[in-house]
């Protein structure tokens, strides 16, 4: 009896451990090891406490048996807010990736669409992150058709903006590029975009250089971009309307115009009068006579700084100028000298450069002429003196110390600066004269009207 007893014992320890087992149940991804008693996977999940929902996932079923190191999947089902083509659904689902939860609700996705799970781009075949709520978008993939400097580029994309949709494109824009509409313009239909990128530019100014980027069409537009607009008379080489040059450099010239006051002096003629109180070859001065002035208004350009034209507008007499009055005397008397020839009366005398002629000795080489300008012989007693004033002083007799007595009959053309005169001789008696004498003029003196009472 005792070993029947005994055999039966040992025969239901050994059907109970047949019965425990250890399976793992994963739920939503978390796996754990449980020793359990129950015969099926409902079993299983009773004891656990877990209670399913119509739209949970459980592998196997919950009838299925349960043996050793069996694995159950368990994947709760979330509620699914799904957001497309502007019309909001819901559903619960235990699918985990957004592709089939859109197939699920009858919405297609195309090439470029983009899916937002819980606000954040998610691929369609990417999982959800386990959670009882999400909310699934899907934004449309819009056509953009953007211009550029190389040609047209179509393509579709289903970015929030323009800017965006450009950077996804492999386009990233700098500063100064060129885009209309901006980058902030909205996908939320075709759009039509132009995009120019921009140059690097150096802008010489004020004498600095200043370094940016421009996408303008002409030179006039990139100096604006970067507040350097031209301004009055400026302007810019290359000129405004230009196209940004190939360099990239610019220059801007600053222009500056005034205007000034010039006075220029205006010199005083020379007036003459005779002077009887005064002896003849003696002046006074009657007037000084003053400077007149010219003003003039005259316009200066300024380029940069430095002046590069000046322009007349206007020109008037300012102050007339008042001439010098000089009085010269007209007083003769007879005077008196001792000279190695004798005793003589003049009544003029003056200093003068002494120099001498004769027929073949006129400065001309191989020429020889013996008569005057007045047809005298040329010989000793006749003298010459410059064209000035020779109509004056023609006739005239004059004695020259260490020469003697000679008649005025002939002119040359003198010595600038110098009175000058020229004594004759003949060939065979020249003598050579280079010096200065006192020329004395003999008495009695010509009628007033031919004398030259101010010698030039």
């Amino acid at each position: 009896l005792i070993s029947a007893v005994l055999l039966v014992v040992i025969g239901l320890a050994l059907i109970g451990l047949e019965l425990q087992k250890n399976v793992t149940l994963v739920v939503n991804g978390q796996a754990r090891t449980i020793s359990t008693w129950g015969l099926t996977v409902g079993n299983l999940l009773a004891k656990e406490t877990i209670r399913l929902s119509t739209a949970d996932r459980l592998q196997p079923v919950a009838s299925a048996w349960l043996n050793e190191g069996s694995v159950i999947q368990l994947t709760r089902a979330s509620m699914v807010s799904i957001l497309a083509d502007g019309k909001q659904r819901s559903m619960r689902t235990p699918l985990q990736r957004a592709g089939n939860i859109l197939a699920m609700a009858g919405i297609r996705l195309y090439p470029e669409d983009q899916v937002l799970v819980d606000g954040e781009p998610l691929s369609a075949e990417q999982k959800l992150p386990f959670s009882g709520l999400h909310t699934v978008s899907v934004r449309r993939a819009v056509r953009v058709r953007l211009e550029t400097p190389t040609g047209v580029k179509t393509f579709y994309s289903a970015a929030p903006t323009l800017g965006k949709a450009l950077w996804e494109a492999g386009i990233s824009l700098q500063e100064g590029d060129h885009l209309a509409p901006a980058a902030e313009t909205p996908l939320d239909g075709p759009v039509q975009a132009s995009y120019t990128p921009a140059r690097e530019i150096t802008i010489l100014v004020d004498g600095k250089q200043i370094r940016t980027r421009s996408a303008a069409k002409n030179v006039g537009e990139a100096l604006a971009e970067a507040g350097l607009a031209l301004q009055g008379l400026d302007y810019s080489q290359p000129a405004a309307h230009s196209p940004l040059p190939a360099s990239g450099k610019i220059d801007v010239v600053r222009v500056q115009e005034k205007l000034e006051i010039a006075q220029e002096p205006m010199a005083y003629e020379i007036e003459y009068q005779p002077d009887p109180s005064l002896e003849i070859d003696n002046q006074r001065i009657i007037e000084s006579g003053a400077f007149g002035v010219m003003a003039q208004q005259v316009r200066l350009r300024l380029e940069n700084g430095v002046e590069v034209s000046r322009t007349i507008e206007g020109e008037w007499l300012a102050r007339e100028p008042q001439n010098r009055v000089i009085g010269y005397g007209t007083q003769i008397t007879k005077k008196v000298a001792n000279t190695a020839e004798g005793k003589i009366e003049y009544w003029r005398a003056i200093q003068m450069y002494a120099t001498s002629y004769s027929p073949c000795r006129l400065g001309v080489p191989n020429y020889c002429h013996d008569i005057t300008a007045s047809g005298l012989k040329l010989q000793k007693g006749v003298a010459g003196v410059a064209k000035s004033w020779y109509g004056y002083v023609v006739g005239q007799r004059v004695y020259v110390p260490g020469y003697g007595v000679a008649v005025i009959a002939d002119f040359g053309n003198g010595i600038p600066g110098k009175y000058l005169i020229d004594l004759g001789f003949s060939d065979h008696d020249y003598q050579p004269w280079h010096q200065n004498v006192t020329v004395y003029f003999l008495w009695p003196p010509p009628p007033p009207e031919q004398i030259m009472w101010v010698l030039p």
